[in-house]
This record gives structure tokens, sequence and C-alpha cells, in this order.
């Protein structure tokens, strides 16, 4: 896919890294960029003077590729005001974290206006904002397409070869799947680093290591943008909470009797596992 427009609507972190990204791998096309809020536009134009900003959706008209970064909660709205300003070639897609919801919401609005199909880069920091975005954050990256089975052969082809374009790795999802798998490996681990840093408390701050920092590096991003990641996906974090609490529980009991041997066998297993994590 070679867009000669591309519209950025809310770019943050992951919508910002996407709009720097843009910028250099596509020099010949036209960018905007849409904030809601007209003081967040200073630092956008100063990162990409050669882009179009606004506050006013009509500036996505023309738009061959569409990426909307605001939070899934807004998603609905945002989509309802921009349909005017597209057309039925125009891809569509978001970067929120939870895909089942964003799906169920987005595809009937976006039906005959745009081509739509969800993303999810499996990428980021702790840090929120514009500010915090990068051009090259998509590098090696995993980006999680979640078609349905009426997405047209057309729609993947032309998003997985727009992620692939900057740098991604494409794979593909069942939005009901990928909220199952995220809730695991991202959801729960930002939960459970948030609740291991009310644990250990902070008197011992000025003693933690590289153990703790790498543990709990995540529980200090957004808090807002994360309670509302949580609750989208609750069924699934909840669901990954109670098979923490079976491990955690099997941990304990071999902690009470003095298992040796019990608690070998635990940090083995979970040791064999995180070794086949690609690029350990």
């Amino acid at each position: 896919m070679k867009p000669s427009k591309i519209s950025v609507l809310a770019p943050g972190l992951i919508g910002g890294s996407v709009a720097l990204a843009c910028a250099r791998t596509f020099p010949d096309a036209a960018l905007f960029l849409w904030s809601r809020h007209k003081e967040s536009l200073p630092p956008i134009q100063k990162a990409l003077p050669k882009a179009k900003t606004g506050t006013d959706l009509s500036g996505a008209t023309g738009s061959d590729l569409v990426v909307l970064g605001a939070p899934a909660s807004a998603l609905g709205a945002l989509v309802q005001n921009l349909l005017p300003h597209l057309s039925p070639r125009t891809l569509v897609t978001d970067v929120a974290s939870v895909k089942a919801p964003v799906e169920k919401e987005l595809a009937p609005l976006l039906q005959g206006h745009g081509r739509w199909i969800g993303s999810h880069p499996m990428a980021g920091s702790e840090e929120s904002g514009f500010r915090a975005a990068r051009g090259d954050l998509f590098q090696n990256a995993t980006v999680i397409l979640t078609p349905e089975k009426n997405t047209p052969a057309e729609t993947v082809q032309d998003a997985t070869l727009f992620w692939r374009t900057l740098g991604a790795k494409v794979t593909r999802l069942e939005p009901g799947e990928h909220d199952r798998q995220v809730a695991r490996i991202s959801h729960l681990p930002h939960a459970v680093a948030a609740a291991l840093v009310h644990a250990a408390g902070s008197s011992g701050l000025p003693l933690a290591g590289p153990g703790y920092r790498d543990t709990t590096r995540v529980a200090a991003g957004p808090s807002a943008l994360w309670a509302e990641i949580l609750l989208g996906n609750r069924r699934e974090v909840l669901a990954g909470l109670q098979e923490l609490r079976t491990g955690l529980q099997g941990l304990e009991t071999s902690l009470e009797k003095g298992d040796a041997a019990g608690l070998a066998k635990f940090l083995e297993e979970a040791a064999q596992i995180r070794r086949k994590l690609p690029g350990s």
C-alpha cells in the first residue's frame, strides 16, 4: 500500500509514532494530524513541520488511510463525526489494546463508509502522549490485525503491507481471541505490576535493583488509560487473575510445607516458558 494521504486522529504515543514513521516511510504522502484540543498541536507541528494539523475532522477528507489513535471508549463518537469525510475506499484502522468491543461498535458504523480493520501494535512504553512518540517504535514490533470472517482480503492485505512498511511483524487473530491472549501477556502483567508495587510499598525503593525495576516498570504507565483498558477487557483479565491466583496458591502451599522439590518444579516450569520468549 502506497497512500497519497494519511490522517492520524488523536496522535498520542502510538498514533504519534505512526505519524512520525509515516513521515519517514511515505515522504511524498500528505499527512494530516487531528487533535481534539488546540493546545496539543504545537509539539506536533514542531516535530512534523510539513504535516497539516487541526481540530476539524474535515482535514481528513481525501485520505487513503485513517489511523484512529484515541482510546477505545472515544472511538465510536470519533468515527460518527468522521463519517462525512470518508470514502468507501478509505482504509480505517485503530491502535486500541482491546479489540472485541471496538469491533462490535465500529464495524457497523463504517460499513459502506470505509474499509475497516482493527490493529493493535504491541509496542509502547510507560510514557504517554505525543512527546513520547518515536518514529522507530514499530521496527521489529508485532502488530496484531483482527479481521472478521467477512473482512475483504484486499483490506487485510493493505493493512498488512502498511504495518510491514513501518517495520512491524504482522500477525492475525480473531478479536475475541486477541483479547484472551493479550489479557495474559499485557493487561494482566500491568495489573500484577501495580499490585506488586502496592505490596512492596515505598520504604525499600532506595534498595531496589533491576529485578524490581524490570518487574514493575509498566506500573508507571498512565493510570487513566490503563484503568480503561482493564475495564474494557475485564472478563478476560478476571479469568487471568483467577489463573494467577491458582498459581500463587500452589506457590504458597510449597512454601508453607517447605517443599523444595515442588517449589523448584514451579520455578523451573516458569523459567522454561520464559526462555521461549522471542529475543530472550
